[in-house]
């Protein structure tokens, strides 16, 4: 092809020209793909699953409905995105427990991360997917790989700790994971029904989700140590629950 006015070959890109451009066109659409997500579950947990429309999404993102559309064709997709972001954080989360530092410190901190701070906006969006999960099979089939990678990365960290010695010898690492999640999702369920988020105001909301993880941890440890929790008149059943390492020796109470 020439340039119609000089005759002359037109410019063509060179290829190290396109290749630097690429790095750039690719950081525009995941920081456009970011901005509609977060847009998505303001929406989902303001107006709820059903009610939020593809219109809603655009108008809440800032953007055209046609340019919506170039990045997520349906709200299934959305979805997905959606639950492929909460996988990303999972792993990066997991990734940063050290196997050779003490099991329950980072066992805690893993879990306030999760169940406290912002938990009640994760929470409520996280029930709207799993409500619209137990009816549509597309969505299910969307959500229940990250539900079975975390409880395997929940077993794989188990299984580390009962080979240290910091829980119980006999514990079933798999089947105890399958627990812990039945335990996390109705913290989960719990915050998202607790009107008022996690901020404290005159109804307590704070002081309730950290007694309700707190309590959780100490069942959680129970469960783990093969030894009684949430005793009345038992003292020390709070925090020391969570913060020890597992003492062998101990024969759990009758």
């Amino acid at each position: 092809m020439t340039d119609s006015a000089a005759g002359s070959p037109a410019p063509v890109s060179s290829p190290s020209v396109l290749s630097a451009a690429r790095p750039a066109a690719d950081a525009q659409r995941t920081e456009r793909r970011d901005l509609i997500l977060h847009a998505a579950e303001r929406c989902f947990v303001s107006f709820g699953f059903h009610r939020t429309t593809m219109q809603l999404v655009a108008r809440e993102a800032g953007m055209s409905p046609g340019n919506l559309y170039r990045y997520f064709p349906s709200k299934n997709a959305i979805v997905e995105g959606l639950v492929e972001r909460d996988r990303d954080e999972a792993r990066r989360r997991f990734a940063r427990i050290d196997p050779d530092l003490p099991f329950w410190d980072q066992f805690a901190r893993l879990g306030e991360e999760y169940f406290l701070g912002d938990a009640h906006s994760k929470a409520a969006l996280c029930v709207e997917i799993w409500a619209e999960a137990a009816r549509n099979p597309e969505i299910d089939a969307i959500n229940r790989p990250i539900e079975q990678e975390i409880a395997d990365a929940l077993a794989a960290l188990l299984e580390n700790a009962r080979a240290r010695g910091e829980i119980a010898a006999d514990v079933d690492c798999v089947a105890a994971a399958q627990i812990i999640m039945v335990i996390t999702s109705g913290l989960y369920v719990r915050s998202a029904l607790r009107r008022g988020g996690d901020g404290a105001d005159q109804f307590g909301h704070a002081e309730f989700a950290h007694a309700e993880f707190a309590h959780a941890m100490q069942a959680v440890c129970g469960l783990l140590c093969g030894r009684p929790v949430l005793r009345l008149g038992e003292p020390g059943a709070g925090g020391d629950a969570v913060s020890g390492s597992f003492d062998s020796s101990r024969e759990p109470s009758s």
